[in-house]
C-alpha cells in the first residue's frame, strides 16, 4: 500500500490551503469573534505561531526515519498493537472530521442556494464526489487542485475589493477585543487546532522527500491562516463585531453585500461555486486519510477497498445531529477533541522514542 505516487511541493502546499481554508466558509469566524471580540484577528494570528510549532513538532518527529509517515513512527515505538491500535483512533478521527464537514457544507449550501432541495440529495452528491476523489487517489486531487486555485484567489480578491466601501476601520478597536487571555490564549488555541499537519504527516511519502516537510507544511499554514486573518478583519470591519457574532455563514453574508451595479448583481452566486468545491477538496481529502490510515492499521495492500464502506459510514454519521445548530455544536466538540492526535499524542510518541532511542544506543554502547 505503499505510496508511491508522489507531486510537486506546489501542489501539495495548494492541497493543505485549500483543506485547511475550509473552515473558514463556515462558522468558524463568527466563533472567534465570539472569543475576542473585535481583536478576532489577533487570534488568528497567535494560532498562526501555534501551528508552525506544531509543524515543528511533526518535523523532529519524522526527521530521524526517512521514507516513513506519522503511522510507521507510531508502530516503531509504541509497538505493533499498542501502535495499530492508536492509528485505528487516527482512521477514526477522520472519518469524525469527514462527517461533520458533510453534514455543515450540506446545511450551508441549502441555506444559501437550495432551500427546496432535501438534505440527503446534497449530502449524496458531496459523498459521490469525495469517493471518486479518493479512490483516484492524491495525485488527481493535488492536480486538480492546482487548477482551481486561480479561481479561488480570484473570487476572495473579488470578495475584498466589492466590499472595500463598506470597510470601517474604527470596528477593529479596541485592539486587544475581548482582552489579552482570550484573544492570545483561548481565540489563539482554538484557531491553532487544524487537522491538515497532522495530515501531511500522514501523506509525507507522497511529498518526494520527507526533507520538504516542513517546507510544505510551513507554507500551507502561512497561506491558510493569511486567509483566516485577512477575511476576518474584512469580516470585523464590513459588520460591527457585535452584529459579526448573530452570522452563521459569515462568508456567505459578506458575498450578499457585494453590490456593483444594477446589472452586476447576485455575486454570492460565484462563491457558492467556490465554497462547494472547497468542501469537496476537505472531504475527498478527509476520506482518503481515514481509509489510508485504516489501511496501514490492518496490513491491507491498498486503501480502496475501504473507500466506498468508510463513505457510507460517513455518510450516515452526518445524520446523527438532529439539525444545524447540533451539528455545529458537534463539529465545535470535534475540533477541541483535535488537539489529542494533532498535539498532546504525536508529543507522547516522540518522549517515547527518545526514550527508546536513548537506551538502544545504551545497549550498543
Amino acid at each position: 500500500m505503499r505510496s508511491r505516487v508522489s507531486f510537486g511541493m506546489a501542489e501539495a502546499v495548494v492541497l493543505l490551503t485549500m483543506s485547511s481554508m475550509a473552515r473558514i466558509f463556515l462558522p468558524f469566524p463568527r466563533y472567534l469573534v465570539e472569543l475576542s471580540g473585535p481583536a478576532a484577528w489577533l487570534s488568528s494570528v497567535a494560532g498562526l505561531f501555534l501551528a508552525l510549532l506544531q509543524v515543528y513538532l511533526f518535523y523532529i518527529i519524522l526527521k530521524p526515519y526517512p521514507g516513513e509517515n506519522i503511522m510507521d513512527i507510531t508502530e516503531r515505538t509504541l509497538g505493533k498493537v499498542a501502535g495499530a491500535a492508536l492509528n485505528i483512533y487516527y482512521g477514526f478521527f477522520f472519518i469524525t472530521i469527514a462527517a461533520g464537514f458533510t453534514r455543515i457544507f450540506s446545511e450551508a449550501l441549502l441555506v444559501s442556494a437550495l432551500p427546496r432541495t432535501p438534505i440527503s440529495v446534497v449530502a449524496t452528491s458531496f459523498m459521490l464526489i469525495a469517493v471518486m476523489g479518493a479512490y483516484l487517489g492524491l495525485e488527481t486531487m493535488a492536480r486538480s487542485t492546482r487548477l482551481t486555485y486561480p479561481f479561488v484567489l480570484g473570487g476572495i480578491v473579488v470578495l475584498l475589493f466589492g466590499l472595500l466601501p463598506r470597510w470601517e476601520i474604527s470596528n477593529l478597536f479596541p485592539i486587544l477585543g475581548s482582552g489579552p487571555v482570550n484573544v492570545f490564549i483561548k481565540g489563539g488555541f482554538n484557531a491553532a487546532i487544524v487537522t491538515e499537519i497532522f495530515l501531511a504527516a500522514v501523506i509525507v511519502q507522497s511529498f518526494k522527500g520527507q526533507e520538504v516537510f516542513g517546507k510544505i507544511t510551513s507554507r500551507a499554514m502561512l497561506m491558510s491562516f493569511g486567509y483566516l486573518i485577512i477575511l476576518e478583519m474584512v469580516f470585523i470591519m464590513t459588520i460591527n463585531w457585535n452584529s459579526a457574532q448573530e452570522s452563521t455563514l459569515p462568508f456567505y453574508q459578506l458575498s450578499r453585500l457585494i453590490y456593483f451595479g444594477r446589472f452586476f448583481q447576485r455575486v454570492e452566486s460565484i462563491f457558492i461555486i467556490i465554497w462547494s468545491f472547497i468542501g469537496m477538496i476537505k472531504i475527498s481529502l478527509t476520506l482518503y486519510a481515514s481509509a489510508f490510515v485504516l489501511a496501514h492499521a490492518f496490513r491491507l495492500p491498498d486503501h480502496r477497498p475501504l473507500v466506498l464502506p468508510l463513505a457510507v459510514i460517513i455518510y450516515s454519521l452526518s445524520f446523527l445531529p438532529p439539525d444545524l445548530p447540533s451539528s455545529l455544536e458537534l463539529e465545535r466538540i470535534i475540533r477541541m477533541h483535535g488537539v489529542l492526535p494533532s498535539i498532546i499524542l504525536p508529543v507522547l510518541v516522540l518522549v517515547l522514542d527518545r526514550f527508546r532511542r536513548r537506551g538502544s544506543k545504551n545497549e550498543a554502547s
